[in-house]
């Protein structure tokens, strides 16, 4: 009889995280500060990116509650010039150049908001200290910087106290 509680227990967190969503809106992504490739055009692979990291990011800290969040800007870290042999564009990275991304996000627990807020995620020591994303990674110090904020926004005591 125990281990049928138990295991009646371990299906409905399963379902729960199974139901739980996380939804990604970029508001007027036209006007943008900076979503360019490295030829100098607005680039959708970026923003499916950032969307897809998102996501995993907030599955993972807030397992099993619906979040939405909408995105009103982004620029990258670096500017985009052209560079003068062959007319390339190139992605220039210097330390006034630095990422920032602008949102607003709501977590719930079924129809309950259990957190809120927007706020304007900007690292200007981008290019110094330790970053575990890959050198070859075009978003490299836009993923550190989303999961720093994560981790002070969300850790376990936050989330545990918002459900309270």
């Amino acid at each position: 009889m125990k281990t049928r509680w138990i295991a009646l227990a371990v299906m409905a967190v399963a379902s729960a995280a199974a139901q739980a969503d996380v939804k990604v809106n970029f508001v007027h992504s036209e006007k943008f500060s900076d979503i360019k490739d490295n030829n100098g055009f607005r680039d959708a692979e970026v923003l499916k990116d950032i969307e897809a990291h998102l996501v995993a990011q907030f599955e993972k800290r807030l397992p099993g509650r619906d979040v939405r969040v909408d995105v009103s800007d982004v620029d990258l870290a670096g500017e985009v010039e052209p560079f003068m042999w062959r007319g390339q564009w190139l992605r220039v990275m210097r330390t006034v150049t630095s990422p920032s991304i602008e949102l607003s996000y709501e977590v719930r627990e079924g129809d309950k908001v259990v957190q809120q807020g927007k706020t304007r995620l900007r690292d200007m020591n981008y290019q110094d200290g330790f970053n575990a994303y890959y050198s070859g990674d075009s978003l490299r110090y836009e993923k550190r910087m989303i999961d720093r904020w994560m981790q002070r926004e969300f850790s376990p005591a936050v989330a545990a106290a918002s459900t309270h």
